[in-house]
């Protein structure tokens, strides 16, 4: 294992590696294509049984919500399956473009500080990236399952209440805006929290046992707790973390962190 030293005592800092904000654009818009097909779906078929019984509906007769219950069984089911057969190879797309960004920014910064390193895959890498894999298809999946959940509560509602069928598309529409912004929050988080982990793993693979944290700077409510981590340039091991309000964790792996690290190449006398 190649193991990287200066001639500096103190070690030399190099520039935090940052999540890529077209890999975080293109694996939110493939995830939003899934997505748009889903609710485009199931507004049809929603709308086009949800007005055959209207009528009934807004009699509040009981007979339409088990004919609506069976079609929403029915596209849940498809979409279940549909989501389940792309998760997987959506997840590894997203992964592949988050580690080769990542380590074409390393390899660049040690460059620039007078290294040449050519990247080998280590096992600690890869195991890295299919963590990340296996996350994001949990995520992927997680997003139609809970979607369709809160549609179905929607129409199981709205044809108790009597309601129209222009109170329910309504609520749709409303409902796909709330999935919408977590499917952004998903895209966001995860792009973060893959590019530091691999970032991570192939410095440690590197010999660099340690890292300053950097705060971002951006979000509209960061934590205080890593702004001040940040102006004190925190400095902690890459196998442990760093020791913030009670918890050991790594820049970027809370929800909605974009907080980075510095790593540190250590010295000779170091």
């Amino acid at each position: 294992m190649t193991q990287l030293r200066c001639t500096s005592a103190k070690g030399i800092r190099l520039p935090p590696v940052r999540a890529n904000a077209g890999v975080e654009a293109r694996y939110y818009r493939e995830i939003m294509r899934l997505v748009d097909e889903m609710q485009d779906s199931t507004v049809y078929w929603l709308k086009a049984n949800y007005r055959k019984v209207e009528p009934q509906i807004v009699a509040q007769d009981a007979s339409p919500a088990s004919i609506l219950s069976g079609i929403m069984d029915k596209l849940t089911a498809r979409w279940r399956t549909r989501f389940n057969e792309v998760a997987a190879e959506m997840a590894r797309r997203f992964v592949r473009s988050a580690q080769s960004h990542t380590d074409g920014a390393f390899s660049k910064h040690l460059r620039e500080s007078g290294f040449s390193v050519k990247f080998r895959p280590t096992e600690a890498t890869k195991t890295a990236a299919q963590l990340a894999i296996n996350e994001n298809v949990t995520l992927i999946k997680s997003i139609g399952e809970h979607h369709l959940n809160e549609v179905n509560g929607l129409v199981m509602r709205s044809a108790m209440a009597g309601r129209d069928l222009a109170t329910l598309t309504t609520e749709l529409q409303e409902r796909y805006g709330v999935t919408k912004r977590r499917a952004a929050f998903i895209a966001r988080d995860q792009n973060n929290k893959a590019s530091a982990a691999i970032s991570r793993t192939r410095q440690m693979s590197l010999g660099i046992t340690e890292a300053e944290w950097a705060h971002s700077h951006g979000g509209k409510h960061p934590r205080e707790s890593h702004v001040k981590a940040g102006h004190e340039r925190l400095r902690y091991r890459l196998d442990k973390g760093a020791y913030i309000d009670g918890e050991w964790v790594f820049p970027g792996e809370l929800p909605n962190c974009r907080c980075v690290s510095r790593p540190i190449i250590p010295g000779f006398e170091t």
